[in-house]
């Protein structure tokens, strides 16, 4: 889906769309001196994730029914946005995704006041999957003034071990606000009030115990409102937290600035998570929506390319590393060839479809802690077509090509550029990818 600056150039909405993007990874961050050293890197430029590779040619059927198939995870009775999949101990994939249903007042605007985060699973990674639950959704003003009153969105699904005990728990990373009456403008309050927050189970299936507060509140030079999280945990044992914020604007406390992501660490998975004093990407970078892990003792970002500034190539999904340092900070690059995939979807039959939308990548690790496959939530053209922001008694009807949907593309091991549309071969809309290397150096 497009949003945030991308999204309101295209379409004129009001700013309120920018809360809808997400965190991402970037240039040097300094990380604060680790008690252990941290493990060290293989030599020479990782092969990172590897490129998209072809979806079978009979699921593409789901582009005009939205039903579930192999690769395709869709339903045709809600809006499905950003799947994180993980192996469960029962030797089935559980999935974790917002979705919101189809002929909500808003549309695709309604994520920000009824998600809910559902559960789904496969006996394989690529599907199809078979709704099983709703983990979380929003508790209600009780008791009344709580944080997480409206909502419950960007799900991110981790397994780390539980400090008190060191067994392997599940952590449901999620965002959720409030609202109130101090201004006329409700959608501009919610988003203001956005915090993530984080649930726990020892069971995929659940039952999921909620913080009882944010794990993390606006800070540093994230002000406003904190959503969009991805968590890794580093070798030294510290949580690290991508997500995003608004900037400040110099004498006008109340007034938003850009939109700018940051990192947070915390000693714990349940935080709390510090924001910390410089920024991941400046807000002149076009990426975000980050899925980070560490293998080989590196850390991984895989990021929503909006512009095609970090692979100087295409729009789509592309990734960068991160080498830890003796003193405990990561120092970023852009590798060679970043891009995962341009916003194609390829098919096994030699065919493929062009999308709108190709963003909120989660890599899957298999077994031996590899990457095998990009999630990504995916949609024909906009996903905000019919939609707004003021709640509508009659819906507009939401076409099958405006559902967005969630596709699961198998990973080729390789270090090549991969395939991608001719047409996307045109020079960025933003500044070009030596310019943003230097982020990086």
């Amino acid at each position: 889906m497009e949003t945030g600056e991308s999204f309101m150039n295209k379409t004129g909405i009001m700013i309120g769309i920018l809360a809808f993007a997400a965190a991402t990874a970037g240039s040097v961050i300094a990380l604060p001196e680790a008690n252990a050293a941290p493990a060290a890197a293989s030599a020479g430029e990782p092969s990172g994730p590897g490129v998209a590779g072809r979806l079978p040619a009979a699921s593409r059927a789901s582009l005009q029914d939205n039903q579930a198939r192999p690769c395709m995870f869709a339903d045709p009775g809600f809006y499905q946005w950003g799947g994180t999949p993980i192996l469960g101990d029962d030797g089935l994939y559980h999935i974790f995704y917002d979705r919101w249903p189809r002929g909500n007042p808003r549309g695709m605007f309604g994520w920000l006041y009824i998600t809910e985060i559902a559960h789904a699973v496969s006996a394989k990674p690529e599907g199809p999957y078979v709704f099983r639950n709703v983990a979380i959704s929003s508790p209600g003003d009780n008791p009344a003034g709580r944080w997480d009153a409206v909502n419950t969105h960007n799900a991110y699904i981790t397994r780390f071990p539980n400090p008190a005990t060191g067994k392997l728990r599940y952590y449901l990373y999620f965002i959720a606000n409030r609202g109130d009456k101090t201004t006329s403008d409700p959608w501009m309050v919610h988003v203001g009030h956005q915090r993530i927050g984080v649930a726990w189970s020892d069971s995929p299936d659940g039952p999921w115990t909620r913080h009882s507060g944010p794990v993390c509140e606006p800070g540093g030079p994230l002000r406003h409102y904190v959503v969009n999280p991805g968590v890794t945990r580093l070798p030294d044992g510290r949580y690290l937290m991508a997500l995003k914020g608004r900037g400040a604007v110099a004498g006008k406390p109340k007034e938003w600035g850009p939109m700018l992501h940051g990192w947070a660490l915390a000693d714990k998975p349940t935080g709390p998570f510090v924001i910390q004093s410089t920024l991941l990407f400046p807000g002149s970078v076009g990426a975000e929506d980050p899925c980070v892990w560490v293998q080989d003792g590196r850390v991984f970002a895989a990021v929503k390319d909006w512009n095609g500034q970090l692979s100087g190539i295409a729009p789509g999904i592309s990734w960068v590393y991160g080498d830890l340092q003796p003193d405990g900070s990561v120092k970023w690059t852009v590798p060679k060839n970043p891009l995962v995939s341009a916003r194609v979807l390829k098919w096994d039959d030699g065919t493929e479809t062009k999308v709108y939308a190709l963003e909120r990548p989660y890599v899957l690790l298999d077994k031996q802690g590899r990457p095998s496959h990009l999630f990504a939530a995916c949609s024909l053209q906009s996903e905000f077509g019919g939609s707004s922001q003021t709640p509508k008694a009659k819906p507009n009807p939401v076409k099958p090509e405006n559902l967005p949907f969630n596709v699961c593309i198998p990973l080729t091991a390789t270090n090549e550029i991969p395939y991608f549309p001719k047409d996307h071969t045109a020079p960025c809309r933003q500044s070009p990818r030596k310019a943003t290397l230097a982020w990086f150096d």
